[in-house]
């Protein structure tokens, strides 16, 4: 999978290798420019054809990670066409592109870099050393000497809510994200700010003549083609989960491909909830290369810190460890590229939506400032509600200065989208899709050299997800309506009628069983009170289950403090995996 990175400013002879070195897991460097006066940029890549664009001219530089195509039209865009349209029109080319790409661009009427619309790469920009700099992923940036890796107090309050850090800011003061659909000024006098240039929403109710029954038939149509244009050369993998999304992925790739697709289905053991039925069935209706993966703490803690360094932003969703996983396995059996399902709870459903239509609905007559934002914060089920006893007071006090419902208001007062299930999916797209859902999988695949790609995340899906009507995604009680009745004919009826259920990794058990020791000892109350973010006293009754209140996702809450906690080490004190 290729990656950008490269700096804007003063030349600064090491600083390319050593950038260049933090990301030499993302495959081998295939250009490098110190030539033009104000810009020093790398690609790497794992070797994926078109996934490096790189053209210049005396007075323009356009270097690109991953593939750019047309609008509209089919192919992609070579180095060179790509440079005149930017020649052309600026930064407003993005409105006639479209891909899964990070781009950076040199001009002398003005420097930008930027990021696809649906942000299925990343990009992370920081000011230092009167430079601009940019990279794939963030440890490039704060492996540079001198970088100060200082935590920003008010994120860790964001992260215990989302189980991500939201938004362009991350847990790092002087780091900031590119959110999905943006671009962003290379300019070193001011804080980096993103400029949004991909609304999906502005295409709801975009064709009001087509009728309910048309609607499964373009879906499906679209992700056909969608699927069909992500085709690597090598035959790729999936990610079969057993839910609908990832088995719609697998249904596709099967009328498309010659040969039998190599599945992979991961469970956690007997002992615990599973989706191989489903997968299984999919398998074998689509006659896939199938396989199952056992993934438990005793495979996995070796390579715990890893997973997390090649996070960077800590990411407290259980899932990240099992993805990093199966991708070290599809890399060790060859394969370069592995689709999977992500996209289908964002763009067509996801069990929040019901929850805050109900709480959209039924919520009371008086609904005092701030009420659905904290409906949709509680609805994440992570650690929102405890901040007062999780956090140390420092942090406590930190957070206290921020508006953590304030950053979901514009979303629910914003004129488009119209609809309140659109806001949510909104939401959904822009904050989970964008700050934790792409980026994981991306980083945890990079980690082994595997180019993730997710036919239900483009931009043309998301775009025709919002041009259908709210009912066609939720009506009666039953989630991404839509998407059942596109694929009733090609996926199993068990598969299309069951409801949703997700992935989930069993921590609860697991802290009370094989990670007990592990994380006693990584939180021990001495390691908290010494890094002074959380409560000792709260982490350990956490740890012991003493827990007064009753039943809760405490194995949840207890995983994005491991987490914290082994990138904090690694990244604030310099401890590497």
């Amino acid at each position: 999978m290729a990656a950008l990175y490269g700096f804007f400013g003063p030349r600064e002879s090491t600083w390319l290798d050593r950038m260049s070195r933090e990301l030499s897991h993302r495959g081998c460097v295939v250009s490098a420019q110190h030539a033009c006066p104000e810009l020093s940029v790398a690609v790497r890549d794992a070797g994926d054809s078109g996934q490096t664009l790189f053209h210049r001219t005396d007075d323009v530089l356009v270097v690109a990670a991953g593939t750019v195509r047309p609008l509209e039209g089919k192919g992609t865009l070579t180095a060179r066409a790509l440079h005149a349209l930017v020649v052309e029109h600026g930064e407003k080319v993005l409105s006639l592109i479209r891909g899964q790409f990070v781009l950076a661009v040199w001009h002398p009427a003005g420097s930008w870099v930027a990021r696809d619309g649906a942000g299925t790469r990343a990009l992370y920009v920081a000011r230092f050393g009167n430079r601009f700099c940019f990279a794939s992923e963030p440890k490039a940036l704060h492996r540079l000497p001198g970088f100060p890796c200082r935590l920003r107090e008010t994120a860790v309050a964001q992260y215990l809510s989302f189980s991500f850090v939201p938004g362009h800011r991350t847990m790092l003061e002087d780091v900031f994200e590119v959110p999905g659909g943006h671009w962003c000024s290379a300019d070193v006098s001011r804080e980096p700010a993103p400029v949004r240039w991909f609304e999906f929403e502005m295409s709801e109710d975009a064709d009001l003549e087509a009728s309910t029954r048309q609607w499964p038939t373009r879906l499906r149509s679209a992700v056909h083609g969608a699927t069909e244009e992500l085709l690597p050369a090598a035959a790729p993998a999936v990610f079969l989960s057993g839910g609908l999304d990832s088995s719609v992925v697998v249904a596709e790739l099967s009328s498309l491909l010659p040969h039998p697709v190599r599945t992979y289905a991961l469970h956690f053991g007997p002992a615990y909830q599973n989706e191989l039925e489903y997968a299984r069935m999919v398998a074998g209706q689509l006659g896939t290369d199938h396989q199952e993966v056992l993934v438990e703490p005793k495979g996995f803690l070796p390579r715990l810190w890893s997973a997390v360094w090649h996070m960077d932003d800590p990411i407290g969703d259980p899932i990240t460890v099992p993805n990093f996983e199966l991708a070290r396995l599809a890399a060790s059996d060859g394969f370069q590229h592995v689709f999977n399902g992500e996209g289908g709870d964002p763009c067509f459903g996801g069990p929040k939506n019901l929850t805050m239509m109900l709480h959209h609905w039924y919520g009371g007559i008086e609904r005092p400032e701030g009420f659905l934002e904290r409906a949709y914060l509680k609805s994440y089920r992570r650690a929102y509600t405890e901040l007062d006893r999780l956090l140390s007071p420092p942090i406590r006090a930190a957070a206290e200065s921020q508006d953590l419902e304030g950053m979901l208001t514009p979303y629910f007062t914003a004129e488009r989208p119209r609809s309140f299930l659109h806001k949510l999916l909104s939401i959904n797209i822009r904050l989970k899709g964008g700050n934790l859902i792409l980026p994981k999988v991306e980083r945890m695949l990079g980690a082994h050299g595997v180019t993730p790609l997710s036919p239900l995340f483009q931009d043309q899906i998301v775009k025709l997800a919002f041009a259908m009507p709210p009912r066609s995604k939720l009506d009666r009680g039953v989630e991404k309506v839509v998407l059942k009745e596109a694929y009733q004919d090609a996926l199993p009826a068990p598969v299309i009628h069951r409801p949703k259920s997700g992935m989930r990794v069993p921590v609860h058990y697991w802290f009370q069983k094989e990670l007990r020791r592990y994380a006693k000892k990584v939180l021990s109350p001495r390691s908290v009170r010494r890094a002074g973010v959380f409560q000792p006293e709260r982490v350990k009754q956490l740890l012991d289950y003493r827990i007064e209140e009753g039943p809760g996702r405490y194995g949840m809450r207890l995983w994005m403090l491991l987490t914290f906690e082994i990138w904090r080490r690694q990244v604030i004190e310099g401890e590497r995996p």
